[in-house]
């Protein structure tokens, strides 16, 4: 029965409407039974073939690893008649009869030997036996560097990989060791095995409809089959992705069994495989993919006919249900219609008896609740714009200052104007984290205000929101047992309150408090109340946090001042009495304590001085002034390296223990803490402060003077090495002024006994050149030999004299360059001149090869020439006999002028070549010639080079002569 009621007529029925509902009603229980039927089908197949898979897998990984395991006890056991053959023969002479005897016996008992050996411990055979052919004893063989051998011989069983004979029939060489003894191995068994028997036990595996087994080697070689015709092809079957599977991970036994892949002739097969372990082979079991599965297509046809039945009996019915739900539809819809025109009064009848009728009942609540929704909608907007308006204004107070009671206040303020609590109160935790304080509090009974102030971390309810972070709502306390279990103080029951709520103040990662509301009557709060305060609660735990983060900021850069401050204050000075003053003034002044000083640790007797102090007077400090430091507080912290903290030293055990004089409480202080004061290696004092307050001691104040006092260590450090570096400057002064005034009177020696040597040594040159060349008369030969003699040592004597003269202008600073514009041909024209001079006799071949386009160089032209006639006359000096070789040559490159002078001479060691340049050194082969120096040519050379820019490198190898080689910038400049 269906009717519809309303104020005014019903709206007409719809054929097209109608029609269209019942054909897609139809066409979608159509779509849904057939879809439903077509996927029972497919997931019936589906989960009927994962049952025929997983059969079949399990069928064949059990029946595979049977077989393998028989494989294995097959080879186990000709491996293990090998080991007892030839424990056996151990008992007998090596090619003993008896030793035959029992090959013999062996081969008969066990077809599956073919051929056996014996072979000794040098790898040569002894004896052999086969079941075939006559073995004569020219047949026999070296063994010795055969694998079988060398893997026996070691005490190892040997299995080689398979091999086939003539007939295609598999083979395997075995091999065990002869053993003496335990340790001693005294020759090797080596049996070649048909594993033809192997085919049988292939042969007889039958699984499934048509299942069938085959054994692969290592390689991939087929072993066994059901058809022998197969084995006897040699066929390698390593493309057969089974095979292929086990050749990739021979040691592990296969993951999926029964999966689907490529037979051996390329059929659709269902295989698995099991490792035989010990031989590294493989069973493999494969069954044709349509033999597997043939159930599976006669359950689809079966399928497709119950499709095509439920499809026809599924459709009658569909049509029978649209007819008895389109007429109620119609009824609905033309009651949506005339609610959505405004007709919120308007009510739909609907008796079907079934759900469409619940969904009538339903619409029609809806139209009622929707018509209450209207008239309730404008007081619910005003109540959440009130609550908005009240956290915009809770989120402005707390964003506008850093002032934590106005923040406070505010929020008090606030939450009274709109929940009306008989009382409000503000709980923070204090820096220890684990007192709650009160802060703020509104209270409309003077008398509550005298209630608990401080609570513990845990302690009554307060305590417990604070710790565990949870509100607790109390709608009533007189009947709530919790308040009674978990209360310690009791004040909403003694102000005879009867709400009570705890919300935590908390931010994102801490609670920093809580506040607590009171009732007088009993109240619940709703679920938009409960959020406004939450809401209210995190944002007062944000300001708070911020306002802490604040002061922490503020507190370290007062500390960073400070630091700062008495880091520059101490800098300034390097005198410690200023520092210490310092020191202690900035600590007391700037962090409040009421006395400050500083001990010393005195370097003579030891023990520790007073050396400054602020706020202590004359008499207190007379009584400091010399503390031991075998006692005491002092003493403690310069033993121990560490700072000292007493915040009661009153009622502080271990500090009476320490202290037995007790200096510090006889002079009033009750809160005193020590700091050592050290530099990098020692602990040289201590920094003490102390109030006549207790006065509690926060981590980052406690680093801050730890921080102080490793900078008073410092400058204590600095100042004693500026005393250190003043002591050892004034003691380097002096030694300088006594070097100086040594020097200054050698160099004058130098230069005095160089005047009046030269005079008298050039009077005997010039006479004995007069002489030898018969100025006064005639001279015979040995004679003029003689004065020749004399003239070149004379000679000698004078440059030595001149090099001396040099060296010692050089060090007085007095050498200066003469530079000019000279051609460098001028000079080797002089050092030409001068080699001619030195070699008279012909004694050495010299050779010039000198670029003929050099340009001018800019230069001292002296110097240059006085440091090639030093180099070409000690090439002359140690070369006995050879060649001297000068060479020049203009580097364009580096706009420099090179100069080599080489020599076939005696050589330098490579131990003398860094000391050659030194002044005064000669190595221990130069007096092999005749001209003879105290060591000064080449420190000149050297000397002169460093004035005129240039550098200096020599190659030199005992025996073999040395080459010296020079730069110098083609144009030197004028202010050189």
């Amino acid at each position: 029965m269906i009717a519809a009621t309303s104020a005014g007529p019903s709206r007409p029925a719809l054929p097209f409407f109608q029609g269209a509902l019942r054909r897609r009603l139809l066409f979608l229980g159509l779509g849904l039974l057939g879809v439903t039927l077509v996927v029972n089908t497919i997931a019936g197949s589906y989960y009927t073939r994962r049952l025929i898979l997983k059969g079949s897998g399990e069928l064949q990984a059990e029946l595979a690893a049977r077989v393998a395991f028989e494989i294995e006890e097959f080879m186990d056991g000709k491996l293990t008649r090998l080991v007892d053959f030839a424990a056996s023969a151990s008992l007998h002479g090596p090619a003993s009869e008896r030793q035959k005897m029992l090959a013999l016996l062996l081969l008969k008992n066990d077809p599956a030997f073919k051929e056996l050996a014996i072979v000794d411990g040098s790898g040569r055979e002894i004896l052999k036996v086969s079941e075939t052919r006559l073995n004569l004893p020219g047949e026999l063989r070296d063994r010795s560097r055969a694998e079988e051998f060398d893997q026996a011989f070691s005490g190892e069983t040997y299995v080689s990989p398979v091999y086939t004979s003539d007939r295609a029939e598999p083979y395997v060489t075995l091999a065990v060791p002869i053993r003496l003894s335990p340790r001693e191995i005294i020759g090797v068994v080596v049996a070649e095995t048909n594993l033809k028997a192997l085919w049988d036990v292939v042969r007889n595996i039958r699984f499934g409809g048509a299942g069938y087994a085959y054994l692969v080697d290592r390689k991939g070689n087929l072993i066994a089959h059901p058809d022998s015709s197969l084995v006897l092809r040699r066929l390698n079957l390593a493309h057969v992705p089974e095979v292929l599977e086990f050749l990739n991970s021979p040691f592990s036994r296969d993951e999926h069994p029964a999966k689907l892949g490529r037979g051996i002739t390329g059929e659709s097969v269902l295989s698995t495989y099991a490792p035989v372990k010990s031989l590294g082979w493989a069973v493999v079991l494969a069954e044709p993919f349509e033999t597997a599965l043939a159930e599976i297509t006669t359950m689809a046809q079966y399928a497709a006919l119950l499709v095509a039945v439920g499809l026809g009996v599924g459709a009658l019915v569909i049509v029978w249900v649209s007819n008895r739900i389109t007429n109620p539809i119609r009824t609905l819809h033309g009651g949506a219609q005339r609610i959505a025109a405004g007709d919120l009064d308007y009510r739909v009848d609907v008796k079907s008896g079934d759900e469409i009728e619940e969904l009538a009942d339903e619409f029609n609540k809806m139209a009622l609740e929707l018509k209450n929704s209207y008239s309730s909608l404008e007081r619910n907007v005003e109540l959440r714009t009130r609550e908005l308006a009240a956290l915009y204004e809770v989120t402005t107070a707390v964003n506008q200052t850093l002032e934590l009671p106005s923040i406070l206040d505010a929020v008090i303020a606030k939450i009274t104007e709109m929940f009306r609590f008989e009382s409000t109160r503000i709980f923070l935790f204090d820096e220890s984290n684990q007192y709650l304080e009160l802060q703020a509090s509104f209270e409309q009974k003077p008398e509550a205000s005298r209630g608990v102030r401080r609570f513990s971390r845990g302690q009554g309810i307060v305590g417990r929101v604070g710790a565990t972070a949870e509100p607790l709502i109390f709608e009533d306390v007189e009947t709530d047992p919790r308040y009674q279990a978990l209360s310690t103080s009791r004040t909403a029951h003694v102000l005879r309150h009867r709400f009570f709520a705890v919300f935590p103040i908390k931010t994102r990662t801490r609670v920093v408090g809580v506040i607590t509301f009171t009732g007088a009557a009993p109240r619940k709060l709703g679920d938009d109340e409960v959020r406004m305060l939450t809401s209210m609660t995190e944002h007062l735990g944000v300001a708070v946090e911020k306002v802490r983060l604040f002061r922490e900021a503020e507190k370290r850069s007062q500390h960073l001042a400070l630091l700062n401050g008495i880091g520059g204050a101490l800098s300034r000075s390097l005198d410690l009495n200023v520092v210490f003053d310092e020191a202690v003034t900035n600590i007391a002044t700037r962090l409040g304590f009421d006395a400050v000083w500083i001990y010393r640790l005195g370097a003579a007797d030891g023990q520790l001085h007073l050396r400054a102090h602020k706020g202590l007077s004359d008499s207190m400090a007379a009584e400091l002034a010399v503390r031991p430091v075998s006692i005491g507080i002092s003493g403690e912290v310069i033993r121990r390296g560490r700072p000292m903290i007493f915040e009661d030293i009153k009622g502080d055990q271990h500090y009476h223990e320490l202290s037995r004089a007790g200096k510090v409480v006889s002079l009033g202080f009750e809160t005193a803490a020590a700091f050592p004061i050290s530099t990098k290696e020692r602990t040289i004092g201590t920094l003490h402060v102390a109030n006549r307050s207790k006065r509690r001691f926060p981590e980052d104040e406690v680093r801050l003077i730890e921080s102080i006092a490793q900078v008073i260590g410092v400058a204590v450090e600095n100042a004693e090495l500026f005393a250190e570096v003043n002591r050892k400057s004034s003691e380097l002064l002096q030694a300088n002024r006594e070097l100086t005034e040594a020097t200054r009177a050698k160099s004058e020696f130098i230069a005095a006994m160089s005047h009046e040597l030269r005079t008298p040594l050039n009077i005997i040159i010039g006479s004995t050149d007069l002489t030898r060349d018969g100025f006064f008369g005639e001279i015979n030969a040995e004679q003029k030999d003689a004065l020749q003699k004399v003239s070149r040592n004379a000679r000698v004597l004078l440059k030595m004299i001149n090099d001396l003269l040099t060296l010692s202008r050089i060090e007085a600073k007095k050498m200066t360059l003469d530079v000019s514009t000279f051609d460098v041909r001028e000079v080797i024209a002089h050092a030409r001149t001068y080699v001619e001079q030195i070699n008279r006799d012909k004694r050495l071949e010299v050779l010039w090869d000198v670029d003929a386009d050099i340009p001018p160089v800019v230069s001292d032209a002296l110097k240059l020439e006085e440091i090639l006639q030093n180099l070409i006359g000690n090439a002359f000096k140690f070369t006995p006999a050879g060649r001297v070789e000068v060479q020049v040559r203009h580097l364009d490159g580096t706009d420099r002028v090179q100069f080599a002078v080489a020599d076939t001479g005696i050589g330098i060691g490579e131990e003398d070549l860094g000391r050659i340049f030194n002044e005064f050194e000669q190595i221990k082969e130069a007096h092999t010639g005749d001209f003879n120096g105290v060591g000064l040519g080449l420190s000149i050379v050297k000397k002169y080079l460093d004035l005129m820019q240039g550098e200096i490198r020599v190659q030199s190898h005992p025996g073999q002569g040395s080459t010296f080689t020079f730069w110098i910038p083609r144009n030197l400049p004028l202010h050189s």
